[in-house]
């Protein structure tokens, strides 16, 4: 082998040689498999989240079964003479909807403006304001707070998602967001612009309860949308971002700020001209809207009791007739958008308010009753419940009184009474020092009032108590309170079977002497212990005598009496109830031509009753609506109401010539009208003057009032010495004279 210098310094340079490609085939290969990990890394990752994003596509509404047109729309009540009384609305209902064409170009250009730049031209989605609001974003920090949102999307966000309301993590905002931009392409393909902005400029909210810009327009303007100047539809299209923030009657300086910014960009984007700028900057606006918002701020009261008994008729209408749930029945009455046609004349109940709530028609001696309700709690926030049973119970003990009332002189009195109430109780409970309450006074005594047209069955007006209401769907005591009859069901019960299919005429002689029911119990008259020998039918009508009615139901039987009232409409009569103890109940008894029955009947029925006899016998079911279109102008509900025969026109005119005698000679003296204007009625007083009734008719109207107080006790004892003479009577009087 050869080993000389040159030949070893050549081996060892090849050596290194092959060392060194050795070393760079190694490099090489790691590089070559950490790309290919990076490659396979970086693939799956985009396999993973294409796969994500499918599902999440996958995952999102169908296009062909999502509605983007605004649902919820408040109902609207026409009188009869088709003016709009009031509206009714749920909290996502408040909104009347509105065509493109309605809506003024500048309303449409201040949103596009402020909300959608590029609305125009996009396809659902704006790239360049995606690019935007990160590129900002990412300029402050990392604070991303400005939207890139499409009209297309907000309408999406707002119809479709319920805006974002289901959101419980951010995972779950990426993925509303990722659908959302999705939906918004897809919608852009069946839908037009015009359309979609259309939709969306009924659906936003813009706060104060307002949904859509009709109902801004009329909230915070008190206009027609088609009024609107420059001005005011930048303060409008102001509140879109923040409703609650830029409330222009709360939030004036917000909203300015906002309204500026929108008239900037409407100028920048050439939507409006320099002239149009400068006369919407210089406009003091703000002004008008706070007068308007304090306007309609002081006219949201509760419904009046006339609107409670439509809603309630319209409720029991569409649950027992038509099927609907209660749950469904209320959404279409309050978010239906329904058209419904009143039968109240505003003149007539106008009067009836006016005349039944002015303090001159009652004595001085008007009191209160008091509702009161106490909880008191300990510091590991466990509670007692006190309510106004319990307060009476306590008085009752403390007094010594088992008849104390809660029936006061004064609302002073009243406050007394539940302050020391709950001195009392804070005193026997010393570890309960923490106390919340709940006070109520109700003027008293109470009255009640309906006017119907009795050939029609159409409700003219009602009054469901006095003093101020304070809430919607509240005691009614018209439709709600069933109140013993006492004498108005002499003529009901026993005078109009007895003529009509018991043989009797108006001539039929009684002697009126002392009687007895069948277990014994005397019956008396009104006026005290005197009798006044044989009377007709025609005189105990007009007299009132109780002797007398009463040997006329046993005459002709109870049973025939109950079934007439059955057919009058009553729906509050006991036929035959076993309570609990196996006591049973009927009101199929002499006592039934005297009114004294189990519940009592409430004011429109009793009402309905005697407009049978003022209709020539023809039985009119007493409505308050006439008919219902639905949200499309269809007819939903045709309210034609019940009528029958229920007693011979014979019977009718007989009967109603006797009750003349009561107005012209008799107990009702105090509703004769000078007018010369016949009116027939009959005066009614329950057991111990708990109820002071009078029922009386026109040639055009019937109508029924009632006087006592919410919790029975005796008119004639309370201070005043009320009594149906002196008091109820002559209500009637200044109502019949302003009918006519």
């Amino acid at each position: 082998m050869n080993f000389n210098k040159n030949e070893t310094i050549k081996k060892q340079k090849h050596l290194v040689s092959k060392a060194s490609k050795n070393k760079e085939k190694a490099k090489v290969s790691v590089f070559k498999g950490f790309l290919i990990c990076i490659i396979a890394f970086v693939a799956i990752c985009i396999g993973a989240g294409l796969g994500m994003f499918n599902g999440v596509l996958d995952d999102a509404p169908s296009i062909d079964d999502i509605n983007v047109v605004p649902e919820g729309f408040q109902t609207c009540v026409y009188d009869q003479n088709g003016n709009l009384v009031t509206t009714l609305s749920s909290i996502n209902s408040n909104r009347e909807y509105v065509s493109y064409d309605e809506i003024p170009v500048n309303l449409r250009n201040a949103f596009i403006a402020i909300e959608d730049e590029r609305f125009w031209q996009h396809n659902g989605i704006d790239i360049r304001g995606i690019f935007r609001a990160a590129y900002e974003g990412v300029r402050n920090g990392f604070n991303f707070n400005q939207g890139a949102s499409t009209i297309t999307q907000q309408l999406i966000k707002n119809e479709v998602f319920n805006v974002g309301m289901n959101e419980n993590t951010k995972l779950d905002s990426v993925k509303r967001k990722i659908q959302e931009q999705y939906l918004a392409i897809e919608l852009e393909k069946r839908l037009s612009k015009e359309e979609i902005l259309e939709y969306y400029l009924n659906s936003i909210y813009l706060g104060e309860g307002c949904h859509g810009v009709e109902t801004a327009t009329k909230t915070y303007f008190g206009k027609e949308m088609s009024e609107l100047t420059v001005s005011e539809c930048a303060v409008i299209a102001a509140i879109t971002q923040n409703p609650s923030k830029y409330d222009p009657a709360l939030h004036p300086d917000q909203n300015a700020k906002r309204r500026q910014t929108v008239l900037d960009y409407m100028l920048d984007q050439g939507l409006i001209d320099d002239a149009e700028y400068k006369t919407a900057c210089a406009d003091d606006v703000y002004s008008r809207v706070e007068l308007t918002h304090d306007t309609n701020a002081e006219n949201a009261s509760a419904n009046s009791y006339f609107i409670d008994s439509v809603i309630n008729a319209l409720m029991n209408q569409l649950i027992n007739e038509y099927g609907y749930s209660k749950k469904d029945a209320s959404n279409l009455v309050y978010a239906g958008g329904l058209s419904v046609y009143i039968t109240q004349d505003a003149g007539i109940q106008n009067i009836c308010d006016t005349v039944l709530n002015d303090p001159e028609n009652y004595p001085a001696s008007t009191q209160v009753s008091l509702s009161y309700q106490l909880s008191l709690m300990d510091d590991d926030q466990n509670v007692i419940n006190f309510s106004t049973n319990h307060l009476l119970k306590h008085f009752k003990e403390k007094t010594g009184n088992n008849n104390y009332s809660l029936i006061y002189s004064s609302e002073e009195e009243a406050r007394a009474a539940a302050d020391e109430f709950k001195a009392d109780m804070m005193a026997e409970n010393p570890d309960y020092p923490y106390a919340v309450e709940s006070y109520d006074t109700t003027i008293q005594p109470q009255i009640s009032f309906t006017l119907m047209d009795q050939s029609t069955g159409y409700v003219k007006a009602i009054v469901g108590g006095r003093g101020d209401k304070k809430g919607d769907l509240t005691l009614n005591r018209a439709t709600d309170s069933a109140r013993q009859p006492g004498s108005c069901f002499k003529v009901l019960a026993a005078f109009v079977p007895a003529l009509d299919a018991g043989g009797k005429t108006l001539a039929t002689t009684y002697e009126d002497a002392p009687f007895t029911y069948d277990n014994g119990r005397p019956v008396a008259n009104w006026w005290g212990d005197s009798y006044r020998g044989f009377n007709s039918i025609r005189d105990a009508i007009r007299d009132s005598m109780n002797v007398i009615a009463v040997k006329t139901i046993t005459d002709i039987g109870p049973q025939l009496g109950f079934d007439y009232l059955m057919n009058m409409g009553f729906t509050t009569l006991v036929e035959s109830e076993t309570y609990a103890d196996g006591t049973v109940y009927s009101d199929i008894q002499q006592s039934l031509a005297l009114g004294g029955i189990t519940n009592g009947v409430t004011n429109l029925e009793i009402t309905a009753a005697y407009a049978s006899i003022a209709n020539t016998g023809v039985y009119v079911e007493p409505i308050f609506y006439t008919k219902v279109l639905d949200h499309d102008g269809n007819v939903l509900i045709d309210n034609q109401p019940e009528t029958k025969q229920i007693m011979q026109p014979t019977t009718a005119w007989l009967i109603n010539n006797a009750m003349k005698d009561v107005i012209t000679s008799g107990t009702g003296g105090p509703c004769a009208l000078s007018s010369g204007m016949p009116v027939s009625g009959k005066t009614g007083t329950s057991s111990k003057d708990y109820d002071l009734w009078f029922c009386g008719s026109t040639p055009y109207y019937t109508a029924s009032i009632w006087l006592g107080y919410d919790i029975n006790t005796s008119l004639r004892l309370s201070k005043g010495g009320w009594n149906h003479q002196c008091h109820s009577l002559p209500h009637y009087r200044p109502f019949a004279k302003r009918w006519l």
